[in-house]
């Protein structure tokens, strides 16, 4: 497939050139602020808006949902959170429409591409978004097809569940990739940038993990398994003794570990190719991480384990079960991973390494087995891998091109789902009701 230069020819293409020179030749960026062309002001926005639409539809949703699925019987796939959420997809997806319909205002958005069917130029971060739109809403309904098809009792690898988590990265990944498209006219400065490795890291985190993401241990388990709401569900409670039967859970199963340093060594070298600056790669890691402790001590007090109901109860608990709410090491990695690079070492030794380090903290946080201390060192060549390819995620994002993206979505949506669909039904069937 051809692709298109990032300027496009015309007014538009003259105006852009000429603010590119006076941004290099001008000391002072913001006395330039009087003579930026309106389109582009307008396409900045509408960007803002259309990202803070979305985000915020989006927390709002699945917290929506997870405190619905904890109160309400699962009667019907279109509960009132399930319905907000695809509404507020479709609106996002109408408004990214809207912009790259809309000849001086996909101009600013960077590298353009030729896409089938569509007789224009259109630029590589909305093909990405876009793409991601119409990816999730076409798995909203193959998740209410599958629900109908082949029961409630789904695990996290489900098909639908997985692809969903995969389709909000690439939304993600989209927004990141519009955002630096305007980096010529409009600088990211550090809010920016830590509010898009940390966005980044938390939409990651899900697709990669899978049911790894909240299966701490079994102790969890059960007391989500106990609630009130959740004993009425018969297909809830099949799903949660899957989890059980199998040990799918961090504390039980030997998969977390490699699972793990995969979305490490993903995270990691995305970071380190957003931003070097150390007060981003180190900093955005342990916001993330500081946010999901919070969230792991509040969900102890939620679910009242052990007995907690208060929260100054919560402290004997954390202290004696740290599996509960430790976070996922990787504020130690990157931190290992910055000291080694002040080294002579190789890319790639360092991320050896630092995998197998970051292994070994997570080995002493869940394991149950002495024998999974190799898994942990062996977690090195697991972060390395995971390293190639978050590089490659991040040339994708900032030079988008045609087959990068068509391969990014047949991976996302196609080979990694199909066969996690298969292992989900697999266990459904052979685990008893």
């Amino acid at each position: 497939m051809q692709q298109a230069s990032s300027a496009v020819g015309g007014p538009v293409g003259n105006a852009q050139s000429a603010i590119l020179t006076q941004i290099e030749s001008t000391p002072h960026i913001k006395h330039l602020k009087a003579k930026e062309p309106v389109d582009m002001i307008w396409a900045y926005r509408l960007f803002w808006c259309t990202f803070i639409l979305f985000f915020a539809s989006t927390a709002l949703g699945k917290l929506w949902d997870r405190v619905w699925h904890l109160t309400h019987r699962f009667d019907t796939f279109w509960s009132p959170p399930h319905f907000f959420i695809f509404v507020m997809t479709m609106l996002t997806g109408l408004v990214v429409a809207a912009i790259a319909f809309t000849p001086r205002l996909r101009t600013w958005f960077g590298p353009t591409l030729r896409i089938p069917l569509i007789p224009f130029p259109v630029p590589g971060s909305l093909v990405i978004l876009g793409a991601g739109l119409i990816a999730l809403s076409c798995t909203i309904m193959f998740d209410n097809f599958w629900h109908s098809t082949f029961g409630l009792d789904e695990t996290q690898w489900s098909a639908p569940h997985d692809m969903l988590t995969w389709c909000w990265l690439t939304i993600i990944i989209g927004f990141v990739a519009a955002r630096l498209a305007f980096r010529p006219y409009r600088p990211t400065n550090w809010v920016t940038e830590l509010v898009m490795a940390v966005m980044v890291l938390e939409f990651l985190c899900p697709p990669i993990l899978g049911p790894f993401y909240l299966n701490y241990t079994p102790g969890l388990l059960r007391a989500m398994k106990n609630m009130s709401i959740v004993r009425t569900e018969p297909t809830a409670q099949h799903m949660y003794h899957i989890y059980l039967q199998f040990g799918i859970t961090r504390l039980t199963s030997f998969l977390f570990i490699p699972m793990v340093a995969l979305f490490a060594g993903v995270a990691t070298a995305f970071l380190h190719c957003l931003d070097r600056r150390a007060r981003i790669f180190l900093v955005a890691p342990l916001v993330w991480s500081l946010t999901l402790m919070a969230r792991d001590l509040y969900t102890i007090l939620f679910l009242h384990y052990q007995g907690v109901k208060l929260w100054r109860q919560i402290i004997p608990v954390a202290l004696k079960e740290p599996s509960l709410w430790v976070p996922i090491p990787l504020f130690v990695a990157v931190i290992v991973c910055e000291l080694l690079r002040r080294t002579s070492f190789t890319e790639n030794r360092i991320y050896v390494i630092c995998g197998a380090i970051f292994g070994l903290c997570t080995y002493a946080i869940w394991h149950v087995a002495s024998w999974e201390i190799w898994l942990a060192i062996a977690a090195g060549l697991t972060m390395l891998y995971g390293s190639w390819v978050g590089k490659w995620l991040y040339r994708l994002l900032e030079k988008p091109t045609f087959a990068g993206v068509m391969r990014l979505l047949l991976t996302t949506c196609v080979l990694v789902p199909a066969p996690l669909g298969v292992i989900d039904l697999c266990l459904r069937w052979s685990t008893p009701w």
